[in-house]
Parts: C-alpha cells; sequence; structure tokens
C-alpha cells in the first residue's frame, strides 16, 4: 500500500467544504472527561439530523486508540484502527496542556480531521478555508509562521525544531509558549465554523 500522497485519496475534493468533515477536539475530550486510564465510549457526528459516522475509542496514558469503518468510493466498508499518540507541554502555571500529535506527521495538534481513510491534521489533509473565514485565519498563519522563524533554529511547512542560537531559555520558552497560542488559535477559527454550520460533535 502508498503512503500519504500515493494515489488520490488524501488529496482534498475541490468540491468538499468544512461542514462535512468530521473532527476529534483534544479539548472537547477533557472538558468532557473522557480521557481517563482505561476509558472507552464511542462518539457520533451528524448534520441535518443525519448520522455521519462513528467510532469507538480506547483511552490510554500515552494514546488514543480508534475503532472505525471507512468506505471508499465504490469499495465495501473496512475496519480501521487508529493509534493516536498524545504530546504534553508544560504550561505557565503548573499542569501540562495535552495535545494530539499527527499520525502521519507527527505534527502538534488538538483537531484531527476524518476526510479520508485516517484521521489526521489539517496540514496534512490541505483543509481549505471558507472565503468568509480565510482573511482572518490567513492573518493568524502568517503571525505563527513569522513568530516560528524567530523562535526556532529550523522552520518549515508550519512545524520548528531547536532554539535559535543566542537565544536565552526563558525567552524561547516564552516565545514557543505563544506559538502554540497561535496553532490553538488557527484551531479554533475551524471549531467554531464546522458549529456554526452544524457539524456537530456529540458524545454517543
Amino acid at each position: 500500500m502508498g503512503g500519504l500522497g500515493s494515489g488520490n485519496w488524501c488529496r482534498w475534493d475541490k468540491k468538499a467544504t468544512l461542514d462535512g468533515v468530521k473532527q476529534i477536539d483534544v479539548r472537547y475530550l477533557q472538558r468532557n472527561k473522557l480521557l481517563k486510564p482505561g476509558a472507552t465510549g464511542s462518539l457520533q457526528w451528524s448534520s441535518g439530523g443525519q448520522s455521519r459516522g462513528s467510532l469507538h475509542f480506547t483511552y490510554q496514558q500515552d494514546y488514543l486508540q480508534l475503532n472505525y469503518r471507512h468506505k471508499a468510493n465504490g469499495d465495501e466498508w473496512k475496519p480501521v484502527e487508529e493509534f493516536v499518540c498524545f504530546d504534553r507541554t508544560p504550561c505557565n502555571y503548573g499542569g501540562a496542556r495535552l495535545w494530539f500529535k499527527c499520525p502521519h506527521c507527527s505534527r502538534r495538534v488538538a483537531l484531527l480531521y476524518g476526510y479520508g481513510a485516517r484521521f489526521l491534521c489539517r496540514h496534512c489533509y490541505k483543509l481549505p478555508y471558507s472565503s468568509q473565514q480565510k482573511s482572518g485565519i490567513d492573518q493568524l498563519i502568517s503571525q505563527k509562521h513569522k513568530l516560528g522563524a524567530r523562535t526556532f533554529e529550523n522552520y518549515e511547512h508550519g512545524s520548528g525544531w531547536g532554539k535559535q542560537k543566542g537565544m536565552h531559555w526563558k525567552t524561547f520558552n516564552r516565545l514557543r509558549e505563544r506559538y502554540w497560542q497561535y496553532e490553538m488559535a488557527v484551531d479554533n477559527e475551524i471549531s467554531n465554523y464546522l458549529e456554526r454550520t452544524k457539524a456537530l460533535f456529540r458524545l454517543g
């Protein structure tokens, strides 16, 4: 089987819109106390009163196991098992913030999207934004890229690593926290749009 990028399955259909995309939000799971060791449950999506899919999840300390079915055009339903690892970053006032690590690119994100056979980040699926949202999100992304280039020694395609030479660790940690806040702000814009279009994520 080919990886991401082989064939056409991972390319975003130009006719597809954000209101048709399933999403998993790690903040939603935390707010609803669904992330407890050994916890299991089901997630469902609906639009216009019609079911658009569901999955079963099992939580472990370091990952979330997803089990669901996927049907490609002309194919039969096939079972899919996905393991989504967690990442944790320290908060300024104690505790830690929980993130997903995209199963394909390992990028730290709050949201994963189920457009194709897998739940991946918006970067891997190259999610388009609505014309109404584009200017605001583009501005956030531009600010995030500028801060990323200033903060990290290596920065490309929205992903950075390594401290800039000569930068104090205190400054690096402060700028890195701001960078994560920009990343979450972009995810929030997408999440808010999905909610406004009634592509609601609810507990089954």
